[in-house]
């Protein structure tokens, strides 16, 4: 009796488990997110617009501009609560304008390098990030 259980629960959770995917044909392999361009995921959502798509993967934050203080992160400007300078904007570059590479993952903002990497709390892929300079 325990094992037709057991076998009743196995095949419940993998028919909920196969629910929810996309069927992948030849020439039609499954992607994460994380693979594609802005441009396939946005083929891949069905023509969702740019503008609903950047708020799901947010990459600009600010931060303190100190090395010591790089787990401070806010969504918002502000002044560091630690030592009160003010924080800086951290953006999304090009390899050549980088100033560190950093995991996107916001609970990761703090992981930084000095190049090309895979993070080491998630395995993502490291992104080109600079800190953007205030205009005042």
């Amino acid at each position: 009796m325990k094992i037709l259980g057991a076998l009743g629960l196995l095949t419940l959770v993998l028919a909920v488990s196969a629910c929810g995917q996309k069927k992948s044909t030849p020439g039609n392999e499954m992607k994460s997110s994380m693979e594609m361009s802005p441009g396939q995921m946005q083929h891949e959502m069905g023509g969702m617009e740019m503008e609903k798509m950047e708020g799901m993967h947010q990459t600009g934050y600010y931060t303190c501009p100190m090395e010591s203080h790089k787990h401070v992160r806010s969504d918002q400007p502000g002044n560091c609560p630690e030592c009160g300078m003010k924080l800086v904007k951290v953006v999304e570059t090009t390899p050549e304008e980088a100033d560190f590479w950093g995991c996107p993952m916001p609970e990761h903002s703090h992981i930084r390098a000095d190049q090309p990497g895979k993070c080491p709390e998630c395995g993502m892929k490291l992104k080109p990030m600079k800190m953007e300079k205030s205009a005042s």
